[in-house]
């Protein structure tokens, strides 16, 4: 699908067609008729579109090379969204994502997941700013995908915390499967970070813009929040790695409470499966002949229960 943008007041609108008034055409899930098509009106390595059909494509550059733009160039990023795990928790994964700059002035988005940083870009208001509107929206959506790995990991991190307090009393793995997908989570945010930061610090030599001292302010800011979402994500998993092994160690630790109870409670409801067994054999026994046998070998049972049950909490086996 591709929806094509235009830029009034600063706000993006649709159009139905793509017109001289296009800045962005924004693509997603691309059919094999719109991938020619692009291809074929813009002069577009056909790679360039479909690399991002790769969930595991890296981050990239291409056409960095040029003093002025006299051929397409491919700005590949990744970016979080939110998928299912086969533990059936909610994981988030990092996809791929194209931005084209074509030498008629537009740009060329391309996705093969929904991604909500990218709804939230077309909803907001694109700053004012004297750089052309290529080298504009390349650092816009930058800085979108930049602070969307910082908002997911706050919520990684909230999640974290909640599962530290439910495992607190818990003997049952649910929590650890969530805590493995948050690993995962973070091992995927680590790798594309990284990948993303030498592909933001190359703009910084990029001679295909215009005045490059111009973008440096954005780029700088951009480079900021992408060095604290990757420092957040390191410390983030050193820290998930240890709750893990923790968090095991404390299961394990509730499992061995629980059945020490039930061992200590087995010790004390054997008393009375003794005793009666032994006052109902058919032989002569202390007793045997009083009225009140039954009273006096209750009290003796429940006595010698209470007993045990006094010892086992002394020894903290109760």
């Amino acid at each position: 699908m591709i929806n094509y943008l235009t830029l009034k007041d600063g706000h993006f609108a649709p159009s139905h067609t793509d017109t001289e008034d296009t800045v962005w055409l924004a693509v997603e899930r691309p059919t094999e008729e719109e991938v020619n098509y692009l291809t074929t009106t813009y002069k577009l390595p056909k790679d360039y579109i479909t690399g991002v059909l790769d969930d595991d494509e890296n981050s990239r550059f291409e056409g960095l090379h040029q003093n002025k733009l006299e051929e397409p160039a491919l700005m590949l990023l990744q970016y979080p969204h939110a998928t299912i795990s086969p533990s059936g928790y909610t994981q988030l994964d990092t996809f791929p994502f194209a931005v084209i700059l074509t030498t008629s002035g537009k740009i060329i988005t391309v996705i093969n997941k929904s991604a909500d940083f990218l709804q939230k870009a077309l909803s907001t208001t694109l700053p004012d700013s004297t750089l052309p509107i290529q080298e504009s929206l390349i650092l816009y959506l930058s800085w979108h995908i930049s602070t969307y790995y910082n908002r997911c990991l706050k919520d990684l991190i909230q999640e974290t915390n909640k599962l530290e307090g439910e495992l607190k009393v818990s003997t049952e793995n649910s929590q650890l499967y969530q805590i493995m997908d948050i690993q995962k989570s973070l091992v995927y945010f680590e790798s594309a970070i990284d990948s993303n930061l030498e592909v933001l610090n190359r703009l910084y030599t990029a001679r295909i813009f215009n005045d490059p001292r111009a973008h440096l302010p954005h780029l700088h800011d951009i480079l900021v929040e992408t060095k604290q979402a990757a420092t957040t994500t390191k410390i983030q998993l050193k820290l998930v790695d240890k709750i893990s092994d923790t968090f095991s160690a404390i299961v394990s630790n509730n499992l061995n409470n629980v059945m020490k109870i039930l061992t200590s409670l087995t010790i004390v409801l054997t008393i009375p499966t003794i005793i009666g067994g032994v006052f109902g054999m058919n032989v002569k026994l202390p007793f045997a002949n009083r009225e009140d046998a039954f009273f006096w070998i209750a009290v003796v049972t429940t006595a010698t229960c209470i007993f045990v049950i006094y010892r086992l909490k002394k020894r903290n086996l109760l």
